[in-house]
């Protein structure tokens, strides 16, 4: 029987795939990738637990990128980084762990991380997080 896990992995890097894809087709604009009404329509679709997992996933891959957007002062960037910086922090004091404890266990980048996903309100930040964390992440060949 497949485990949840391998279903919520398959569903995100399908999405990476994507992201990276729709981002490239953007001239690597994330703001104008966001307003892609394809991208937007099935973000709104996607199950809040698949979000969840993007950010975190993407975060954890991308965790050793230098986080440049510190200053930023709108919320995607801010999530962007804080989530980026806490997986990075996440590696230093868990030096044995992998992907799956930083996606599962549960920590205050799990709770913002589900905060953003469950809130059906604030789609576009979410959405515009997610691009900005899948532009930082290597293609998931590559993992």
């Amino acid at each position: 029987m497949p485990h949840e896990n391998d279903y919520l992995n398959a569903q995100v890097h399908s999405l990476i795939v994507l992201f990276t894809e729709k981002i490239a087709a953007h001239g690597n604009d994330v703001s104008r990738a966001r307003h892609d009404l394809g991208l937007s329509e099935l973000w709104r679709f996607t199950d809040p637990e698949i979000r969840r997992h993007l950010f975190l996933t993407t975060a954890w891959e991308g965790r050793d990128l230098p986080v440049d957007d510190l200053g930023a002062s709108s919320p995607a960037p801010q999530y962007a980084s804080a989530f980026a910086l806490y997986a990075k922090a996440w590696a230093t004091e868990y030096p044995d762990t992998d992907i799956d404890a930083f996606c599962t266990q549960h920590h205050s980048a799990r709770l913002a991380a589900s905060s953003l996903a469950f809130d059906r309100d604030d789609l576009s930040v979410s959405l515009e997080t997610a691009l900005l964390l899948t532009i930082r992440t290597p293609m998931p060949e590559q993992w």
